[in-house]
């Protein structure tokens, strides 16, 4: 069923606080691939946050069924991450959230939902996220609406630097803890339902791993000198494969792609991480 653009674009959002503690932002570290070697950001002294955890911090699925839109046929699409001064160890925000867009790949095919979420602590903004929601079946609306995502274009010479990350099996048992609770994640019957074979990783799981790498690889682990990082999603990611990244230096940045070693196929794409 076609999303209903109207009903999309007048919904109104609440302004909402989100709160999290130390612990929390370790987990999510730990849920991207930290440990002994990143004491930096899974040890409470001096406690420095990946940026990315912003995005779960922003993460909030209450409004579909309010604006119509269909969790069980919706993945990420993309995701647009800024960040405008380091997170705390522990703080308490006002989220802001508004449609801004949407993208019509036609009947039948899906219809691209772009939600951004501005987090501010006392008044000053923090971190803004840009989601690209990928509604299945949801096309055929009639046009695009809005502002659509933009494409970063992969360098075509080889990479600078290949990593590879073992992911969990139970990986997506552990990111749920951190409010994300899509059943497809984890109840096979749903990941079915979706068009999965089995449950599939969490997008900002994944997005996550990355934002980790290249914070310890490339910004010595501090946090204020990732100023954005940006991808689309290629194709889903199982637990327990393993997600091998490709990074580019490009200008003052990064370009990066990301795939699933067992299979040969892309996890991510269009990858740009800005530094400095």
């Amino acid at each position: 069923m076609p999303i209903d653009p109207e009903r999309l674009l007048s919904h109104s959002f609440a302004e909402r606080r989100t709160s999290y503690q130390e612990r929390d932002a370790i987990l999510y570290a730990l849920c991207c691939g930290a440990g002994p070697d990143s004491l930096p950001l899974v040890h409470e002294d001096g406690l420095r946050v990946i940026p990315s955890f912003g995005q779960n911090l922003s993460f909030d699925d209450s409004w579909m069924d309010a604006a119509g839109v269909d969790l069980a046929r919706v993945v990420h699409g993309g995701l647009d991450l800024r960040l405008h001064r380091p997170f705390a160890a522990g703080a308490t925000l006002a989220a802001r959230t508004r449609i801004a867009g949407l993208v019509d790949k036609g009947p039948g095919k899906a219809g691209l939902v772009l939600v951004e979420t501005v987090l501010h602590d006392g008044g000053e903004p923090v971190f803004t996220s840009r989601s690209t929601l990928f509604v299945m079946g949801g096309g055929g609306f009639g046009g695009d609406r809005g502002e659509a995502p933009g494409v970063v274009q992969t360098p075509e010479r080889a990479p600078d630097l290949t990593v590879q990350h073992a992911t969990r099996p139970d990986a997506p048992l552990l990111f749920r803890l951190l409010g994300d609770l899509n059943p497809l994640h984890v109840l096979p019957g749903a990941a079915r339902a979706a068009g999965f074979p089995g449950p599939i990783m969490h997008g900002a799981n994944t997005f996550g791993i990355v934002c980790r790498e290249a914070l310890e690889r490339f910004a010595d682990s501090e946090p204020a000198q990732m100023r954005r990082i940006a991808a689309r999603f290629s194709g889903p990611l199982f637990p327990g494969e393993t997600l091998e990244i490709s990074f580019w230096h490009e200008g003052d940045g990064l370009r990066f792609t990301a795939g699933a070693v067992e299979r040969g196929a892309p996890v991510l794409g269009g990858g740009l991480v800005e530094l400095g």
